[in-house]
């Protein structure tokens, strides 16, 4: 760690001097008020969070700071914020999964997103395919973005163990129509790939005012893309045709044959959003959301051809076509008032998986290179409900809140196979998994104010959990689980002093815990690489797997210097019991023989030590000029595994040690505005075994980036002009599958008032 703070001090020296920012910490920036400086940009308290009480660290993300990014799919809105990556393989990936901190792309339950206080996690499992359900919302629809790094707050469940973040919509303040327009470009080359791809979006909508007490909103918006290929095909050297193979420079095991297919998606979206006043303190607010997705992976490549100059998929294993459908529903409402000088706030939301078909096709024939007609069908069955109850009131130095929540969880996934996989012919079931939980929360927490200076918040969390229904049918035989229950208490506690009004100083200790989901329990999950990429890994799960439990501690420091804020924060965290897929000797169920296999197990403890430097400014070196960025240390690491010693002091995989992000944005008027993003990571270990091929920067690995973001803004009257281009450097990078190259991106926006 001392080696961490000595070697960013003059990091911090050069951000705070040229080109500082982000967010900060839960203060109300009681210092200079910049609102009557700035009239082009911001102030550096819309970076502060608003709707947290409890004192921890955690950014807010403005308008202004969305506005500059390339923004079109929702989950872009958090880009370039502390500590954090979306695993966003293509524009429009349905999985791109959210990483705080020390987690892995897959440890998807430890991450909390809310739209309005209405949840889109989705807790069905930890996998790829469990990403939040960012289609409910298009970029427009974002108003701002809260960040909360760690389970500091009792308030939320212990799916907070990584973070959680806040999206809210923007408020319905006038009679008008919207009409949006986005095109977008990119030429990806690697190995043999060449591919010119092209997506656009058209996002349509209308807002009414009911009267002075409300307002409604109804939108719709139609979005196609083609996405590079997510992977490349590898040829055997003795075959016919292994020798015009392309061997890869840096894993010579990889001799490319063959890339999948480019992606072709589409999205469809209405949306309706709507809040009234009822009067006497009380309002209501509401959202629906129903999505429609169609991925399409129908024309893979060789680039092999035989004697007669033909293309061949001779000897080329694990190619296969497939077409993805799927239309899902959110619904959600909320009420929030006084009562006996209580703030009451109340919501409710239920996601419906309403249909969910892949249709995948056998792998082609590595003998013949024929194109199978037989496949596979694959249906999935979810949902969730989700239920938040909280009540707040002060008592002389005391703030205390107290709440009650519910989320229940239901999945089950059933695999056919198919005489014709396209048209879903179906022969018969080849094998199914499901199950149910369910997750009873509650909560108090007090914030005491021991003095104008310190303020000491405690918190308690209760919750229960049960798990049931759960089975896997294979090979005509059904296997049911017996139903599961545990508990736990989650204490909290922070100190936050302001020795004056410009600094803050938190301490935090928190206690969190994260229950299994269906998936890692009793839902064979998908294999992630190999010829079988995509089928059920029915050896992946384990109905007896133990909750996981952390200890987070965290001390974080932030001053402001003008109209310059810094924020230093270190923190560690030790999670017992860590679910992930590991591979160790299981027992033969008849013979008793031992063998490898990789399934869900809980780790002994996992122990991360970890800094954030976060700095943000407005109006500085010149008016008009605002900077954010931040630069995050990371060192995650296995110190305890009873089922295989072997990986202990290994680095956990896909957590970077570096991370650093820069956003400078620009306003010469109020018409213009100018921005030149940063992202970057250092190359983490690809494999929890931290093996030879663990760190490499090329397909098959997870490697460094550091993507260029540029994007011009011009305003003209009701009409707003975009041109922008991600990854301007056209680096490539990989996390596994490919990231995009150098992607133009061009917009128009038109917002008409009527009355």
């Amino acid at each position: 760690m001392s080696r961490f703070f000595l070697s960013t001090s003059g990091l911090a020296a050069l951000l705070a001097a040229s080109a500082p920012a982000f967010a900060d910490t839960n203060d109300e920036d009681s210092g200079h008020d910049l609102a009557s400086d700035i009239v082009v940009t911001g102030r550096l308290e819309d970076r502060s969070l608003h709707e947290l009480k409890t004192p921890a660290l955690g950014v807010g993300i403005d308008g202004r700071q969305i506005a500059a990014i390339n923004a079109i799919n929702a989950e872009d809105a958090v880009r370039y914020a502390p500590a954090l990556v979306v695993r966003k393989r293509f524009i429009g990936d349905a999985n791109a999964t959210l990483s705080f901190r020390n987690m892995h792309s897959t440890q998807t339950p430890r991450a909390l997103v809310t739209v309005d206080g209405f949840n889109i996690s989705n807790f069905l499992g930890a996998d790829f395919d469990t990403a939040p359900k960012w289609g409910v919302l298009a970029p427009d629809d974002i108003a701002r973005a809260e960040i909360i790094y760690g389970p500091t707050s009792a308030r939320y469940s212990g799916n907070s163990m990584g973070g959680t973040l806040l999206l809210k919509t923007r408020d319905i303040t006038a009679s008008a129509a919207r009409l949006s327009t986005q095109v977008f470009s990119q030429n990806y080359k690697y190995y043999k790939t060449d591919e010119d791809l092209f997506g656009w979006a058209v996002d349509a909508g209308f807002d009414f005012t009911l009267g002075s007490r409300g307002g409604l909103s109804i939108s719709y918006r139609h979005f196609e893309n083609k996405g590079q290929p997510m992977e490349w095909r590898t040829v055997n050297a003795s075959s016919p045709f292994g020798s015009q193979g392309i061997v890869d420079k840096e894993l010579s095991f990889l001799r490319i044959g063959a890339q999948d297919s480019t992606v072709d998606s589409s999205e469809d979206q209405l949306r309706m959003r709507g809040q009234y006043d009822l009067g006497g303190g009380w309002a209501l607010h509401g959202l629906a959301a129903l999505f429609a997705k169609r991925e399409d992976t129908l024309h893979p490549k060789t680039f092999l051809r035989d004697a007669s100059g033909a293309a061949t998929f001779i000897g080329i294993d694990g190619v296969n076509v497939g077409a993805a459908r799927s239309t899902e529903l959110l619904m959600g409402v909320g009420l929030s008032g006084e009562a006996a000088s209580w703030k009451l706030d109340v919501s409710f939301s239920r996601f419906d998986v309403l249909d969910d078909k892949t249709r995948t096709s056998d792998n082609f024939d590595v003998v013949t290179g024929a194109r199978p007609l037989a496949g596979r069908l694959l249906g999935y069955d979810a949902g969730w409900n989700s239920l938040e109850v909280s009540a707040e009131k002060s008592f002389g130095v005391h703030t205390l809140a107290l709440g009650l929540s519910y989320a229940g969880y239901s999945d089950n996934n059933r695999t056919y196979t198919a005489t014709d996989w396209l048209h879903a012919t179906v022969t018969g079931l080849r094998d199914a998994s499901g199950g149910k939980t369910r997750l009873i929360g509650a909560f108090v927490e007090d914030g005491i104010t021991l003095s104008p200076r310190f303020i000491a918040t405690f918190g308690l969390r209760y919750e229960t959990w049960r798990a049931s229904q759960g089975f896997l049918t294979a090979a005509g035989a059904t296997d049911r689980y017996g139903e599961r229950h545990n508990d736990a208490w989650s204490p909290k506690a922070a100190l936050s002093f302001k020795p004056d009004a410009l600094t803050q100083i938190v301490v935090s200790a928190s206690l969190a815990t994260r229950f299994p989901t269906v998936g890692e329990l009793y839902q064979a999950g998908l294999i992630a690489y190999g010829a079988n990429v995509g089928e059920l890994d029915l050896n992946g799960f384990n109905p007896a797997l133990k909750p996981e439990r952390a200890i987070d501690l965290q001390v974080t420091t932030s001053r402001r210097f003008g109209n310059v804020k810094m924020t230093l924060s270190g923190y560690r965290q030790d999670v017992r019991d860590t679910i992930f897929s590991q591979t160790i000797a299981v027992p033969d169920a008849v013979t008793g023989d031992l063998t490898q296999s990789s399934l869900m197990t809980n780790i002994g403890n996992v122990r991360t030590w970890g800094a954030d430097l976060i700095v943000s400014a407005e109006q500085v070196l010149i008016d008009g000029l605002s900077i954010d960025a931040n630069v995050s240390w990371i060192d995650a690491e296995v110190t305890r595994n009873p089922l295989n010693p072997a990986l202990v002091g290994n680095k956990f995989p896909r957590v970077p040690m570096w991370r650093a992000n820069a956003s400078l944005r620009y306003s010469p008027t109020a018409d213009w505005t100018l921005a030149a993003n940063f992202r970057h990571q250092s190359t983490p270990d690809r494999n929890i075994e931290n093996s030879s091929t663990s760190r490499c920067d090329t397909f098959y690995c997870v490697s460094s980036f550091s993507f260029v973001d540029v994007k011009a803004s011009r305003r003209l009257g009701a009409i707003e002009l975009s041109a922008g281009v991600d990854n301007l450097l056209n680096e490539k990078a990989f996390v596994y599958h490919p990231y995009p190259g150098r992607t133009f991106v061009f917009s128009l926006k038109w917002n008409g008032e009527f009355q």
